[in-house]
C-alpha cells in the first residue's frame, strides 16, 4: 500500500465508513504515477466525508484536482492557465493516459 494511503488509515476517524478496496486501489495506482514520473511537485492529499480520496497536485505551472469516487471512477479537472480547463469523469484505465496527455501538452 502506498505510503499516503497508509498514512490517513492509521490516523482514521472510525466514525466514517472504511474505503471500498476499488476506490484504494485506484487511488494508489494514480499516487504511484505521481511518484514514477518523479517531478517535483506540491500536493495535497485526504480522505474525503464522500468516502472517496482528493488529490490537488501541482507541478510545473499546471494543477490537476483528481477524486478517486466511491462509485470507481476517478472526477478530476486539470487546470492550465495557456490551454485552459479540462474535466470529466473517466475509469481509471481511460484516466492514467489523459493524465499523460495533459502533462506532456502542458509542460512542452
Amino acid at each position: 500500500m502506498h505510503p499516503e494511503i497508509e498514512e490517513i488509515i492509521m490516523n482514521f476517524d472510525f466514525e466514517n465508513p472504511l474505503p471500498k478496496a476499488f476506490v484504494l486501489q485506484n487511488v494508489e495506482r494514480i499516487l504511484n504515477y505521481m511518484d514514477d514520473i518523479n517531478i517535483e511537485r506540491k500536493s495535497k492529499f485526504e480522505y474525503t466525508p464522500a468516502e472517496s480520496f482528493y488529490i490537488l497536485w501541482e507541478v510545473e505551472g499546471l494543477e490537476f484536482h483528481i477524486e478517486s469516487l466511491k462509485n470507481g471512477l476517478i472526477l478530476y479537472t486539470f487546470r492550465n492557465k495557456a490551454f485552459g480547463n479540462v474535466f470529466g469523469t473517466e475509469t481509471i484505465s481511460k484516466f492514467i493516459p489523459r493524465l499523460e496527455s495533459y502533462l506532456l501538452a502542458g509542460m512542452c
